[in-house]
């Protein structure tokens, strides 16, 4: 028996016929198409029926061209989201500059009132730290005895008394608070005259001896009385919030509110001290 060859190429209608075949079919569907409904018929239900198909084959183009898309929105919005807050922190930090500077000038604008109000300054100073500790009674401001200061002088800021200098150095001077628990301060009832002695008392300020025969009401500005040789005379000083008197004293139970911004002041004035007036002796008796 002959053995059978083993061809692995089969044969077959070869590519120049297939293309020869396959473009008679397509002139002929044309031809067929344009003179007969039939196929045109046939042609949109062959549409109709593979419309799914195609609608499907199209969703991973959509797909993909939607989340390109909303990755690049999402990508634009995030972008944009980032420069507003970038450019709404600087409009913020601006209009606290702005405000912390108008602020400070309606402040020297005061003091310098004070001035043409007949109010003797050595110079006006900026308060720079408050010391070692932010809690003390004492600030540190930058004129010192170059600028002609000395320790005594008192300070004050537009609202009222602050405190006295109680050291001295060329460039800058440290002040202590009227709240320091050794202050003593000569002051009068704006409203009726009545003297008596402000103490301070470790952060506050009080009133301890003022007799109950002496008439003191909520509402009431204490001043410097300007009988030390330190404070000059009418100095706003603290405000009376309760005066009541106190059961088993001769005295009023007082409760006031210092005047001067102790902590937000920027800028301040040093006063000169004046000279305590001589007591003025008495005439002699006519012989």
């Amino acid at each position: 028996m002959a053995e059978q060859s083993l061809n692995f190429a089969r044969k077959g209608i070869k590519p120049v016929s297939k293309l020869i075949i396959l473009s008679i079919i397509s002139i002929v569907l044309m031809m067929l198409d344009n003179r007969y409904a039939a196929v045109q018929a046939a042609k949109g239900y062959a549409a109709t029926a593979l419309y799914p198909l195609q609608w499907l084959a199209n969703q991973p183009v959509r797909l993909y061209e939607y989340m390109s898309g909303f990755m690049q929105s999402q990508t634009a919005l995030l972008a944009s989201n980032r420069q507003l807050l970038e450019e709404n922190g600087r409009l913020k930090m601006l209009a606290q500059q702005t405000q912390q500077q108008k602020r400070e000038l309606q402040e020297l604008q005061a003091l310098g009132g004070l001035q043409q109000h007949g109010v003797q300054a050595v110079a006006t100073a900026e308060v720079i730290s408050n010391g070692k500790d932010p809690l003390s009674d004492k600030l540190i401001i930058n004129k010192g005895s170059r600028s002609g200061l000395q320790n005594g002088d008192a300070v004050i800021d537009q609202y009222g008394l602050i405190g006295q200098i109680t050291q001295v150095q060329p460039l800058s001077a440290e002040l202590t608070l009227i709240t320091n628990s050794q202050t003593v301060i000569p002051v009068v009832v704006a409203r009726t005259g009545v003297r008596s002695l402000l103490y301070g008392s470790g952060g506050a300020v009080n009133l301890r001896y003022f007799p109950t025969d002496a008439d003191l009401q909520p509402g009431d500005i204490l001043q410097t009385s300007g009988l030390d040789s330190v404070y000059p005379q009418g100095i706003p000083v603290a405000r009376v919030d309760q005066a009541a008197r106190a059961a088993g004293t001769p005295y009023y139970r007082v409760t006031l509110s210092p005047l001067a911004a102790f902590r937000s002041s920027k800028y301040v004035l040093t006063l000169p001290q004046t000279a305590a007036q001589p007591a003025t002796p008495p005439a002699p008796a006519a012989p």
